[in-house]
């Protein structure tokens, strides 16, 4: 992680869920915050680390959490592959561990559909929305995706991660070092037999439905990488909200990008 001296520290912590420990990762200023506490949630299949330099940054004025979804990084997993509404309950338990009360959330592709979800469930709770892309697919669109993205297969020669990680590199956006796409790739090979679970479940969620339901504030942030073309269909059913286009940006933009990215996030979360 690369880290200025006048940015926070990120540590890592455990909490408690119905799957089972669930690890998060923390960043917060060293005076109390007014601004409510940041929940983040990542993109399938990676885990928390994905943050960490946006954390430091955001960290000085705020409280924010990192968490990796049951079955990812850390985190012990479920027995069956859940739902996103089952994620999104399970994040509920790890905000009632902590005593949070009112927060902030936002989400990364998959991510971004478990922190609308934990809005529905949780609406007096749950604030202002930041939603990394939000994906709405035909169904003749989803077929094509499930399979995409179905069980990994695993090759004795090591092959398959090296298929991975030319797939990093394919939606890398430009000024994404090797040594930032290595920093978080670990985090995408971990336990190949389910980390298809949280494409599975993001795949079966109704995320037009959803934003139907919403009145809280939404800014969705649909940068140029594999959703770019999905997420402009969200304007039909965004009740409160905006889509900020980001071209050029792609993942690894948190990286890259990390100060840009927390002004966008600060002038969102820190609006009247």
């Amino acid at each position: 992680m690369n880290q200025s001296v006048d940015n926070v520290r990120v540590t890592k912590h455990y909490g408690q869920g119905r799957f089972g420990q669930i690890h998060y990762r923390r960043a917060a200023p060293d005076v109390p915050s007014n601004h409510p506490p940041l929940i983040l949630f990542h993109m399938s299949p990676y885990s928390g680390v994905i943050y960490e330099n946006l954390m430091a940054d955001l960290g000085r004025d705020r409280v924010v959490i990192a968490v990796d979804t049951p079955g990812f990084g850390n985190s012990d997993a479920p027995l069956v592959p859940p739902t996103i509404q089952q994620y999104a309950a399970a994040m509920g338990d790890l905000l009632d561990g902590l005593k949070l009360r009112g927060v902030d959330v936002m989400g990364y592709h998959t991510g971004s559909k478990i922190g609308l979800d934990l809005c529905l469930q949780r609406p007096e709770q749950v604030r202002k929305i930041i939603m990394i892309s939000a994906a709405i697919w035909t169904d003749e669109e989803l077929i094509e995706h499930r399979a995409q993205f179905a069980k990994a297969e695993v090759a004795a020669d090591g092959s398959h991660l090296v298929k991975w990680w030319r797939a990093v590199g394919r939606w890398s956006m430009k000024g994404r070092t090797l040594e930032q796409m290595a920093d978080g790739f670990y985090a995408r090979t971990m336990r190949p037999d389910i980390s298809w679970w949280g494409h599975n479940a993001a795949f079966g969620y109704k995320t037009a439905v959803a934003l139907e339901k919403i009145d809280h504030e939404i800014l969705i942030l649909n940068p140029q990488d594999d959703l770019w073309d999905f997420t402009p269909r969200a304007k039909a059913t965004l009740k409160n909200g905006h889509i900020h286009d980001l071209p050029g940006w792609s993942h690894g933009f948190l990286d890259v990008k990390t100060t840009e990215t927390a002004k966008l996030v600060r002038g969102f979360l820190d609006a009247p």
